[in-house]
C-alpha cells in the first residue's frame, strides 16, 4: 500500500514540481513507508523555501532522529518549537518540548 502511495505521490510531484503541497505530500509519503532517507531531501527543500512551515521543520527533525543523524536534527526541531510557539500550536509545542528533552 505505501510503495503504491508513494508511486501516486512521485507522479503527482513529477507533473508539478513547483508545487509545494505534492513535494510535501511525497515527502510524507516516504517518511509514513519509513523511508527517512528519500523524504530528506524535499523537506530540506521546503523548509528553504519556507521557513516558517512549522509541520516540515517537525518532519524533517523526526526523520533526521529516525536515521541516528539527533544532533543534526537538534537545530531544526528548535527552530520548530519557535515556530509552535509563536503560531500558538500548542500539541505540537508540547510534542517538541518533550522529543527535544530526549535528545
Amino acid at each position: 500500500m505505501s510503495n503504491d502511495r508513494i508511486a501516486k505521490a512521485l507522479d503527482l510531484w513529477n507533473k508539478f514540481p513547483n508545487n509545494d503541497l505534492s513535494r510535501f505530500n511525497l515527502a510524507q509519503s516516504y517518511v509514513d513507508a519509513g523511508d527517512y532517507a528519500n523524504a530528506l531531501d524535499h523537506l530540506r527543500a521546503l523548509c528553504e523555501k519556507k521557513s516558517d512551515w512549522m509541520v516540515v521543520h517537525i518532519q524533517l527533525g523526526k526523520s533526521l532522529i529516525a536515521l541516528g543523524r539527533s544532533p543534526e536534527a537538534k537545530p531544526i526541531l528548535e527552530h520548530a518549537l519557535k515556530l509552535a510557539v509563536a503560531q500558538h500550536h500548542d500539541t505540537p509545542r508540547e510534542e517538541l518540548e518533550e522529543l527535544l528533552k530526549s535528545l
